[in-house]
């Protein structure tokens, strides 16, 4: 989509987390880079913020794999798929998510081969991989569909991709940010549309990004997903906190879990697994 004012994409994106590496912010006291410090990184992301996450992702299942994660943030999941006994390599347009996640892996005992580069124009050979993972990421680059070809073409016959994106469909993209935010705290024809969604990524008042969020709902993801066997498509990621006033206050006395199973078909993620083809 042409615009009156280009903006560089992929120059925001570097801008974004370069400066404020995702899930910093989750951090707890501990020295900064420290083994403990990313490990409260750890706890916080799958015990506060997603614990629906190591089930749904089933780390465990690509042990002695080959496995190439697309946009690694801290290197949370990397880390899990390593510890599992995947053999990991990275691919990534911030520079500081690369480093962070080498680190994070050296606390363990563990390397990645980590690539600085462009998921749109991926890298790597074709056939390198049995897993292309990539949680949160793909719908901040202007082309998603390409960068899904390009997890086709770097995949194995036979392997796997395991995508997440933003879902349309959800409490927290109509309720929270587009009722709420951008309706009646009028978002929206104060910031415009692009800038409102940006906003739902964390960045400090320094940090003068404006990184492009899209959103998908079920079939639209799956749909990207042409040239691949065997499209699954599941829903996850419900919080008290992603309802405004006063349902996130009548909302908040209950689990998560609880508000997955009752919720959980408007989770703010779409998880997409995929199959190559093996012939």
């Amino acid at each position: 989509m042409n615009r009156s004012h280009t903006i560089d994409d992929k120059a925001e994106i570097q801008k974004q987390w370069d400066r404020d590496p995702c899930g910093a912010v989750t951090a707890d006291n501990a020295e900064a880079e420290s083994a403990a410090w990313y490990e409260s990184v750890r706890r916080h992301r799958y015990e506060v913020y997603a614990p629906w996450m190591p089930g749904a992702m089933r780390f465990e299942d690509w042990k002695e794999r080959d496995v190439l994660e697309i946009g690694v943030g801290l290197g949370s999941d990397h880390l899990s798929l390593a510890l599992a006994g995947s053999r990991m390599h990275a691919l990534d347009l911030s520079a500081e998510h690369l480093r962070h996640t080498r680190k994070h892996l050296a606390a363990h005992a563990l390397q990645t081969e980590g690539v600085l580069g462009d998921a749109e124009a991926n890298p790597f050979p074709d056939a390198s991989f049995d897993l292309v993972y990539s949680f949160g990421v793909l719908h901040h680059t202007p082309d998603t569909a390409r960068a899904v070809r390009e997890v086709l073409r770097v995949l194995r016959p036979g392997g796997t991709a395991l995508i997440g994106l933003y879902h349309r469909d959800s409490w927290f993209f109509w309720l929270w940010t587009v009722l709420f935010r951008g309706v009646l705290r009028c978002g929206i024809p104060k910031k415009g549309w692009r800038r409102l969604l940006s906003e739902i990524e964390y960045r400090s008042a320094d940090n003068p990004a404006v990184p492009l969020v899209k959103v998908y709902s079920r079939p639209g993801a799956a749909a990207l997903f042409t040239g691949f066997e065997d499209v699954r498509t599941s829903v996850h990621h419900v919080e008290a906190g992603h309802f405004p006033p006063p349902f996130s206050w009548l909302l908040r006395p209950f689990s998560r879990p609880t508000l997955e199973r009752w919720l959980g078909f408007g989770g703010w993620y779409v998880i997409v697994r995929a199959r190559k083809a093996a012939g």
